[in-house]
């Protein structure tokens, strides 16, 4: 029989057996016949959002879930606790029947809970409560970002990359995207961006190293090369946003001015100063007579260059 239990018949629920994944017990003993790999889903007599025990091991991850980092220490929270009181609040999931020789077999897609999925697999849950729901794909997908920007689980980076799937895989405008999950259209545009940065810039932001205030100055580089080189000395350094922006106004305002011919013996103790002290230095003039200028970002870095400088 199908171990798909209504909590409200506690009764019934110690009394029954699993059965193999999504397939119903044998009607006799020692055969089977193809009504004994149908579904006995008790979805027909139901209510919709009636809650039912189903096995742990027949709830598949959903595909749609747009978290991709869990913390760990958080799940082994959650888990102590199941272990103590169960899980509270039930998963949602949608059937999902596949045809076998013999009939149908029956398993279930993980719509929203993953977090709570994970943490009943550590605490060694057998059965959990769920909530039956069959909607399209999109919707999947919609729920499960919704449920994690709701408890705000979910970092910028996840956050824009599951706005772009719903815009790529299922036709929606941004408009209809910040409709769907209660934000403007600018928030999402904006987040969006986000993957318009390198990879490891896009990490810096989901590992919380840099803010999306310094994404937003990182997007009006234009030079791949140089973004990636501001962006980890804005990690390196612990800049502020004002700080990164007073950077960038820095380097174009040396743009800005009429290019000169290129003389590669300065450009070269550029270099060997900037690894030297470890901070962006910039020249103007010439090797006879010029200016050095030598960026700094706190006291403590102030602090740091001039013991560099006088050996102190």
């Amino acid at each position: 029989m199908e171990s798909l239990i209504p909590q409200k018949k506690q009764e019934v629920e110690n009394k029954t057996e699993s059965s193999p994944v999504g397939l119903a017990a044998p009607s006799r003993k020692g055969t089977l016949s193809p009504r004994d790999f149908t579904s006995q889903s008790p979805a027909t007599t139901a209510k919709e959002d009636s809650v039912f025990y189903i096995e742990l091991e027949k709830i598949k991850p959903n595909p749609y879930q747009p978290r991709r980092e869990f913390d760990e220490a958080e799940l082994v929270s959650l888990a102590e606790s199941m272990k103590q009181y169960g899980m509270i609040q039930p998963l949602l999931v949608s059937k999902v029947e596949t045809a076998v020789p013999l009939g149908t077999r029956v398993e279930y897609q993980l719509i929203a809970g993953e977090r709570r999925l994970k943490a009943a697999g550590l605490a060694g849950l057998k059965q959990v409560p769920v909530i039956i729901k069959n909607p399209d794909e999109a919707t999947k997908l919609e729920l499960a970002l919704i449920e994690n920007v709701q408890r705000q689980n979910l970092n910028p980076v996840e956050e824009a990359m599951a706005y772009e799937r719903l815009v790529r895989e299922f036709k929606m405008t941004q408009t209809q995207v910040a409709q769907k999950v209660g934000k403007s259209r600018e928030t999402v545009a904006n987040r969006v961006r986000l993957l318009d940065l390198p990879y490891e810039v896009q990490k810096n932001i989901s590992e919380g190293k840099i803010t999306e205030g310094h994404a937003k100055v990182l997007l009006a580089v234009k030079n791949p090369e140089r973004l990636r080189f501001l962006a980890e000395e804005a990690v390196k350094k612990e800049m502020s946003v004002r700080e990164l922006e007073e950077l960038v106004k820095q380097e174009e305002s040396y743009k800005s001015k009429p290019a000169r011919a290129v003389d590669p013996e300065l450009e070269g103790y550029k270099k060997t100063i900037q690894d030297t002290l470890g901070t962006p230095v910039a020249f103007s003039g010439s090797r006879e007579k010029g200016k050095l200028a030598i960026s700094f970002y706190s006291q403590e870095d102030l602090d740091r260059l001039i013991k560099r400088l006088t050996g102190n």
